[in-house]
């Protein structure tokens, strides 16, 4: 392939490599025998050439070039060759001057030759590449320039002839660099495409769900509504039937018959359960909403248990089961909703009469683990659950068996209030050391014990109160009444307050008013310490102020009760 350099006189000529398999065949087959003695060339000639570059500064400036050169005449017959030809084609320099240069240059040809000269003529150089052959058969690839010489009165041909086989193999590695880096080009061209089809697809897939995710969302919003309403329109009649039936039983509309008592309370307890099933509807429909509201205070969880088992008492001896309540010594208090606390216990403690055994027991065990949790054990003896329903009896509407009553919220409710709370719940089936039965164990956090502010004018019940309040576990602060309230209560906000009216007068009232006033004590509990006298004017304005009080003198479980019930007064 020729081409015309725009900015010089120099024609180039590529010889495609397709020629080197051919020559490189012909020399293994021995066909290269043009390397013959000078018949061509007459000795006369090849002296008047060795005389022409005879001379000193030219020979060595020929022998010294960094490019192999050869001087052949118009046919491509050597005449001369410099030590660098000498070097890359491994012959000898006899042998070259024996030779041909169509022998070692790849593709030469006459009419390549013929074509260089017809350029030379018209003073234009040609640059060649193409490959090389030497005496061994090996090959290398070669950039070849040709200039005319006039010679004892002849023109011959000089061939610069430079190795270029680290630029040819740089140049392979660009080309197969940049090939690799076109296919990876392509074949990321075409995975962004899929990437990009992928991505459409899942936009569209994205856009459906999210438009399902808002129809899902109307219609539960919708059921929701619905199992509220129904809820509530269930609720009223319920209770006013339940009502009813008690009144009868009373005998507020005259005497009834023993059948007509069994009917009435088969009636409220039937009532009392659908009650119960509405306002876990109820429950369920504001949990889902995220509407589920906690008015957290802090109680004695002791206290708290054992009022509570005892509540179900009755209840329990009534269907024939034994009730044990274990609470040890224990001083601490939880940060919970004590509504939704009992309900937690309720709930578990009535699963245990439903499916306890005849004559079984129901066992309640408070314990305190090292974690800083308070823990309930609610055990009873009764048929137990098959441990495969053991991780769903506290998912929601899981009944067990086929006859069951409820709407099988209870557990799901309980994990839920317990879980708002920071606790858990565990159930297992049987419980240790027995061989049948349930436990179903409640953690809930313990909490710093909560403060108290004591606006004391007697200081003998001053410090009455003191040592039975620090008995009890309370965090306790005192102040004598008339004292800068703001020297005490710095940072820490009391969790509720007692403010003492004993002696006659309107000393208290005013003591009372001004406490309020102040923002940050506006809303927190108080409790009036009174005396024993009957003064129907301090009895008017208490009632009015709707505060609960303790009476001088109390016993120990008067002031627990009145601290407990100020508290929940307030939730």
């Amino acid at each position: 392939m020729t081409k015309q350099d725009d900015f010089s006189k120099t024609v180039r000529l590529e010889i495609p490599p397709e020629f080197l398999k051919e020559d490189i065949k012909r020399k293994q087959s021995g066909i290269t025998e043009r390397i013959l003695p000078s018949s061509k060339l007459g000795t006369k000639t090849k002296e008047l050439v060795a005389l022409s570059i005879s001379n000193a500064d030219i020979k060595a400036l020929f022998d010294n070039l960094y490019d192999a050169a050869l001087i052949s005449d118009l046919t491509g017959n050597i005449l001369d060759a410099n030590p660098r030809a000498v070097q890359s084609f491994l012959y000898t320099s006899q042998e070259l001057s024996e030779g041909n240069i169509q022998d070692i240059i790849v593709g030469l040809s006459a009419p390549v030759l013929n074509n260089i000269c017809q350029n030379l003529i018209k003073d234009q150089f040609t640059l060649i590449q193409a490959y090389c052959i030497r005496k061994d058969g090996s090959h290398f690839p070669a950039e070849i320039s040709s200039s005319r010489m006039h010679l004892s009165g002849s023109d011959y041909l000089c061939f610069f002839i430079r190795d270029i086989t680290a630029r040819h193999e740089t140049e392979n590695e660009i080309k197969r660099a940049r090939d690799a880096l076109q296919q990876e080009v392509s074949e990321r061209t075409k995975l962004n495409e899929g990437l990009n089809a992928e991505i459409a697809e899942r936009k569209r897939a994205e856009d459906q769900l999210y438009q399902a995710i808002l129809q899902l969302q109307e219609h539960d919003k919708a059921k929701s509504e619905f199992v509220s309403n129904v809820s509530h329109e269930l609720k009223t009649p319920v209770a006013s039937i339940n009502h009813v039936a008690g009144n009868i039983l009373k005998g507020i509309a005259g005497n009834i018959t023993e059948e007509t008592r069994t009917y009435l309370n088969m009636i409220r307890e039937d009532c009392q359960r659908l009650s119960r099933t509405v306002e876990d509807i109820l429950d369920m429909s504001r949990i889902e909403a995220d509407t589920l509201k906690f008015k957290k205070v802090k109680i004695n969880l002791a206290r708290f248990l054992k009022k509570t088992a005892e509540s179900l008492r009755i209840q329990i001896e009534a269907a024939g089961l034994g009730m044990e309540v274990v609470i040890p010594n224990i001083i601490g208090f939880v940060d919970c909703d004590p509504e939704k606390m009992e309900r937690v216990i309720f709930n578990v403690i009535k699963n245990a009469i439903k499916y306890n055994s005849p004559n079984g027991f129901i066992k309640i065990i408070l314990n305190y683990d090292e974690a800083g949790f308070f823990v309930i054990d609610i055990v009873d003896g009764g048929i137990g659950i098959d441990a495969k329903y053991l991780r769903k009896v506290t998912e929601r509407f899981f009944r067990i068996g086929e006859h069951v009553s409820g709407a099988g919220l209870g557990l799901s409710i309980t994990k839920e209030i317990i879980e708002r709370h920071g606790g858990s719940i565990e159930i297992n089936s049987p419980p240790p050391g027995q061989d049948k039965g349930t436990m179903v164990s409640l953690r809930i956090p313990v909490t710093n014990a909560p403060s108290i502010l004591v606006v004391y004018e007697n200081e003998q019940n001053h410090l009455n109160m003191m040592k039975q309040m620090d008995d009890f576990g309370y965090n306790v602060t005192s102040i004598k009444q008339g004292e800068d309230m703001s020297s005490v209560v710095t940072d820490d906000i009391p969790d509720l307050i007692t403010v003492d009216w004993i002696a006659p007068g309107m000393d208290g009232a005013i003591n009372i008013s001004s406490i309020r006033n102040i923002k940050i004590f506006e809303r927190l509990p108080l409790i009036a310490v009174i005396g024993d006298g009957n003064d129907p004017v301090k009895q008017e304005i208490l009632h009015g102020l709707a505060l609960p009080t303790l009476r001088i003198p109390w016993q120990p479980g008067d002031l627990l009760n009145c601290l407990e019930q100020a508290v929940l007064t307030r939730m």
